[in-house]
C-alpha cells in the first residue's frame, strides 16, 4: 500500500514527512496527475493542496475514476477539502475545519483558499494569508469573546474585498483599523493556521490508520456516468504503460498504420447509420441516409474537399464530406474509444508500443545533441508526414481528416513526436488484418 500526498503551501514537507515518515510527498495536484500514479485498490491518495491557475485543476472525474477503482481518496486544507467537499457524497472523504465550511456551505468560492506562493525549490511557501485563515481566525476569536460581533463582521468584510492575491494580515490592518487592533494581541497568543492544522489532522489520521479513511462503499452513492468522452481522452494522454501513453499509442496508429483511414471511415460512416463498420452495404446506406437527411453534396463545397477532389464522382464527394465532418467534430479529445476494434489486437498493439518507444528514443537523442527540446520545421513535418501516406503537402489537411484529426494543427502537435523516426527508419510493418468488405465508389 502507498500513500500518495499532494502538498504545498499548507504544510512543510518536511513536516509532513516526519508526520506520515510513509507517505510518498508530491507537489500541488494538477489535471492529469491522478491518472499517472498508477494508484491501485491498496492505495490511498491524500489531497491537500492542488494549482488553481498555474496549470489547470483536478478535474471531478479523475478523482472519481480513482474511487470507482476503489483507490481511497481523502482531502484537507486547501484544493483537497474543495473536492472533498464537492465529492463527499460519492466517497471522498474529507478532513478538517476547511471541509467542513465548505461541505456545509458556509464558504463556497474556491478563492477561499488561494494563496500567492513560491515556486517548488522554494518549498511552495505561501506569501499570503488565505481568506479561510482569517475566517477562522475571526471565528475563534468571537467564541474567546476577545472581538465582539460587530468587529468580527467587519474584519470578514474588508477581508472579502482584498485580492487573494495580496491578502495578508498587514493588508487586512490597512483596512480594517480599530478592529485589527483588537483581534492582534489575542491572535499574537493564539496563532491560528487552519489549512496547516488540517493537514496535520489529515496525515496523522493516515499513519495512525484511522478507519475514517476508507474507500467508497456501500453507504455512498455509486459513481456512474464517468467514463465520458473527455475523462478517456485524458486517460489517453496522461495514463501510462511502459513509458508509453496511451494518447502516444493512439497517434502512433493514425499515422503509421497503413489500414487506418479505411477502419476510421468505416467506422464513422457506422457511427453515422446506425450499422455495422463490416456491412457490405455500409456506404450504400450512408448516401441513402444522407439523401434522407438533406446532406449529401453533389459537388466539392470547398470546406472539407479539396481543389484536386473537383473531379470526384457525387457519391464518393458526399462519402468523403460526412467522414471528414463527422470524424473531426469528435477529435477535441483523442481517446480509446476512437480506435478500431480490429487494431486493439495485442500484436497490433504491441508493434505501435514499440514503434513509440524507438520514436521517444530518438527525439530524446536529439534533444541531447542539440541540447534544447528537439522541434523540428513546420515544413518538414508537413513533408515527412505527407510523404507518409503519400500525398502532396498541399492536401495534408485532407489527409488528416481521413485519419480522424480535428485539423492540420492538431496533427503537427501531436505527431511530432513522431518526426524524427519516420526521417530515419521506415514506418513499422503491423500485422495484417483482415480488409472490410465495404462498397467503393
Amino acid at each position: 500500500m502507498t500513500d500518495f500526498v499532494f502538498l504545498g503551501p499548507s504544510l512543510p514537507a518536511g513536516e509532513a514527512a516526519a508526520l506520515h515518515p510513509a507517505a510518498r510527498i508530491l507537489p500541488p495536484v494538477g489535471h492529469g496527475d491522478l491518472l499517472r500514479l498508477g494508484a491501485g485498490p491498496d492505495d490511498r491518495v491524500l489531497i491537500v493542496d492542488g494549482f488553481f491557475m498555474h496549470r489547470p485543476p483536478v478535474r471531478h472525474r479523475e478523482i472519481l475514476l480513482l474511487l470507482e477503482r476503489g483507490v481511497t481518496v481523502a482531502g484537507s486544507s486547501s484544493m483537497g477539502a474543495l473536492r472533498a467537499a464537492e465529492l463527499h457524497t460519492y466517497g471522498m472523504r474529507g478532513v478538517g475545519d476547511v471541509f467542513e465550511l465548505y461541505r456545509d456551505g458556509v464558504v463556497t468560492g474556491d478563492h477561499e483558499v488561494a494563496v500567492v506562493h513560491g515556486l517548488g525549490e522554494d518549498g511552495y511557501r505561501s506569501l499570503s494569508e488565505p481568506l479561510v485563515n482569517i475566517r477562522i481566525a475571526v471565528r475563534a476569536a468571537l467564541r474567546a469573546r476577545a472581538i465582539g460581533p460587530e468587529e468580527g463582521e467587519l474584519l470578514l468584510a474588508a477581508a472579502a474585498e482584498i485580492p487573494f492575491r495580496l491578502l495578508t494580515w498587514r493588508s487586512l490592518a490597512l483596512r480594517a483599523g480599530a478592529a485589527m487592533d483588537r483581534l492582534r494581541p489575542w491572535l499574537r497568543d493564539h496563532p491560528i493556521d487552519a489549512k496547516a492544522d488540517d493537514a496535520r489532522r489529515l496525515l496523522r489520521a493516515a499513519a495512525s490508520g484511522g478507519p475514517a479513511l476508507r474507500p467508497a462503499g456501500p453507504g455512498d452513492t455509486p459513481i456512474e456516468h464517468v467514463h465520458t468522452t473527455y475523462l478517456e481522452g485524458w486517460r489517453s494522454r496522461y495514463e501510462q504503460s511502459d513509458d508509453v501513453t496511451e494518447r502516444e499509442l493512439l497517434v502512433a496508429l493514425r499515422v503509421l498504420h497503413p489500414g487506418f483511414a479505411a477502419l476510421h471511415r468505416a467506422r464513422v460512416l457506422a457511427r453515422f447509420t446506425g450499422a455495422r463498420p463490416d456491412d457490405p452495404g455500409l456506404e450504400e446506406l450512408a448516401l441513402r441516409t444522407a439523401d434522407r437527411l438533406g446532406r449529401s453534396v453533389p459537388v466539392p463545397d470547398g470546406s472539407w474537399l479539396t481543389p484536386d477532389e473537383a473531379d470526384l464522382p457525387p457519391a464518393e464527394a458526399t462519402l468523403r464530406l460526412l467522414v471528414r465532418s463527422l470524424g473531426a467534430a469528435e477529435t477535441r479529445q483523442i481517446s480509446p474509444a476512437m480506435v478500431p476494434p480490429e487494431l486493439r489486437r495485442d500484436d497490433v498493439l504491441a508493434t505501435a508500443r514499440q514503434a513509440v518507444t524507438t520514436a521517444k528514443a530518438i527525439q530524446a537523442n536529439l534533444t541531447r545533441r542539440q541540447g534544447r527540446p528537439a522541434r523540428f520545421r513546420t515544413e518538414v513535418v508537413d513533408a515527412v508526414l505527407a510523404d507518409r501516406w503519400g500525398c502532396d503537402p498541399a492536401g495534408l489537411t485532407a489527409a488528416a481528416w481521413d485519419r480522424g484529426f480535428r485539423d492540420l494543427d492538431q496533427l503537427r502537435e501531436l505527431a511530432g513526436f513522431l518526426i524524427g523516426y519516420l526521417r530515419v527508419l521506415r514506418p513499422p510493418w503491423f500485422p495484417p488484418i483482415k480488409p472490410l468488405e465495404v462498397v467503393r465508389r
